[in-house]
């Protein structure tokens, strides 16, 4: 500063893109009054981010901001730079409440889809519903990533035959009213607190996923189809999805909405089961917090886990007599890794007597080398866990006990059980 260098303006372009990316697209053009040496820089960064129409006298002037952004950008006045991604962040401020603004949002994203590798738009607004893309057909050689934010789609919006290179897509807090689910390329689905039909099944089917995420989502469970590539695999049920019993039974009653037409007109048993869809992960976590009887009834016919080496469950396993726990460790034969995690209230986990049948037999896996149990009391539910554990062939040398108090403040520590009374 002493000599009068301007020593930012000095460095690589491709370096001033790497900072100007961080700035809202309104602030990167701005960088063009700095100096001489950045009059054009912001015409090539290749990553845009819109953020909304905080801080604009008005959304009029915004949406004249960004027509004339992206006319340049995409329509030639850019020169052809690439853009590797585009943000259009409008959470919360209240722009797309009007159906005109919602109308330039898709023509805005009808013009970059075609030329950013990565497309994220969100649009959730507090105490309103999420906020549609009409009739939206995505078209690109170059997208690879897509994220929606509180969006709701239609099977437009998800038809990706147009989109070969799509490998990564992510859902929260959308309305997914579609009928099925079917790229060739996608790889990574996440889908989280999103919310689909109650009447019907979203079909998924996608052989080239390696992991799916399917967290707190309402209405019914997704259809699996043919996943032949999954190696990863989150599943976590509450109690607002559409697949649980009325009558307070774990393994369904059959005769409620939510026990009647579990696989829906047109499916059968055999290609559509849940969990036969997640047989060929590598990693499998499945939790669920209400009676949610999708697991269970697709228990009856468990399939083999033949390539299952890590597996969490919560405290589901517990009911039904262990069956589920009991069930995993019969069809999983080359498991090395168990975890069990506790919550502090299971209210739905029916106690019931006689919570095993002695095999007479060990059916764990002999490539089991850890059982993790994660709790914040050590109670009567731990020592049915163990004894189910022992009974079937896990050593206690092998059984950590991961204990989490978080009444008494005395933070977490494991120990590994040595023995527990049969009383």
């Amino acid at each position: 500063m002493a000599s009068g260098v301007d020593r930012i303006s000095a460095l690589p372009e491709d370096v001033l893109h790497h900072v100007l990316h961080f700035l809202p697209a309104h602030d990167a053009v701005r960088t063009c009054v700095l100096a001489r040496r950045w009059r054009s820089v912001w015409r090539s960064v290749p990553a845009l981010r819109f953020t909304g129409t905080k801080g604009w006298d008005s959304a009029d002037r915004f949406v004249q901001f960004v027509d004339h952004l992206l006319h340049l950008r995409c329509a030639g006045g850019g020169g052809g730079a690439p853009l590797d991604s585009c943000d259009f962040d409008f959470d919360a401020d209240g722009f797309m409440q009007l159906p005109a603004n919602e109308r330039h949002a898709s023509h805005w994203m009808w013009q970059v889809v075609p030329r950013a590798r990565v497309l994220r738009l969100g649009v959730i607004e507090f105490d309103q519903e999420p906020s549609p893309l009409s009739d939206l057909h995505l078209v690109s050689q170059h997208l690879t990533r897509l994220e929606l934010v509180g969006v709701r789609v239609n099977d437009s919006v998800v038809d990706f035959s147009g989109c070969p290179a799509l490998v990564e897509l992510r859902m929260d807090v959308c309305d997914v009213f579609v009928n099925q689910l079917v790229s060739p390329s996608l790889k990574h689905l996440h889908m989280a607190r999103c919310y689909s039909f109650d009447h019907a099944r979203i079909l998924i089917s996608l052989p080239s996923l390696v992991s799916l995420e399917l967290i707190e989502c309402q209405g019914r469970i997704p259809l699996l189809g043919s996943l032949p590539s999954l190696e990863r695999a989150v599943v976590v049920l509450n109690g607002i999805c559409s697949d649980r019993c009325s009558n307070d039974r774990f393994d369904c009653c059959g005769n409620c909405d939510g026990c009647r037409d579990y696989y829906g007109p047109g499916y059968d048993r055999d290609s559509c089961m849940f969990l036969k869809g997640l047989s060929e992960a590598t990693d499998l976590e499945l939790s669920a917090y209400s009676d949610v009887i999708v697991f269970n009834r697709d228990l009856k016919w468990c399939p083999t886990f033949s390539k299952l080496k890590t597996l969490s469950l919560n405290d589901w396993c517990l009911a039904a007599d262990h069956n589920a726990l009991i069930c995993f460790l019969q069809h999983s034969p080359i498991l090395e890794k168990l975890t069990i995690k506790l919550s502090k209230v299971r209210p739905y986990v029916m106690e019931t007597e006689g919570i095993y049948k002695p095999m007479g037999q060990s059916i764990a896996s002999v490539c089991l080398k850890i059982v993790e149990i994660k709790c914040v009391y050590v109670d009567r539910s731990v020592h049915k866990i163990l004894k189910i554990l022992t009974t079937y062939g896990i050593r206690l040398e092998q059984i950590y006990i991961q204990h989490t108090n978080k009444i008494s403040g005395s933070g977490c520590f494991s120990f590994v059980c040595t023995g527990f009374s049969e009383n």
